[in-house]
């Protein structure tokens, strides 16, 4: 991942975009890159491109962060050192948040997520017997 970009661009967060998810999530510092940003430009695009909705991509991005950081410890380069426990907690807490918010809201009327229509639940002639009268 040599070629991985991290950028951030606060006039772009009215969009939704890398900048607007970054922004949410808290990841607009990075110095260096690699080692402090959550994740890539490229990430925050692919979680983009495979969800439709903004809230489902802002939770797969901070599954992605919370599967990332998972191993991480506390770094220390010289006199820096860099703990991500603090922040693993705050996209904790927002991860749950969103999860919980997410289970209430109401599912859209055409179906699933996958572009499968159900059956309805109730449909005409439900309590009708077709044995009747024999």
């Amino acid at each position: 991942m040599s070629n991985a970009r991290y950028s951030y661009n606060p006039n772009a967060i009215t969009e939704n975009g890398v900048d607007r998810l970054r922004f949410e999530l808290g990841d607009t510092t990075f110095n260096p890159a690699e080692l402090t940003a959550a994740l890539s430009d490229e990430e925050y695009q692919a979680v983009l491109d495979m969800n439709r909705h903004w809230k489902r991509a802002k939770l797969a991005a901070l599954e992605a962060i919370l599967m990332k950081f998972a191993h991480s410890c506390t770094t220390k380069i010289g006199p820096v050192s860099y703990d991500f426990s603090s922040r693993v907690e705050v996209w904790k807490d927002l991860y749950n948040r969103l999860k919980n918010e997410a289970s209430i809201s109401v599912p859209p009327v055409s179906g699933n997520d996958y572009g499968q229509v159900r059956p309805p639940y109730f449909y005409e002639d439900m309590h009708s017997n077709s044995r009747k009268g024999e």
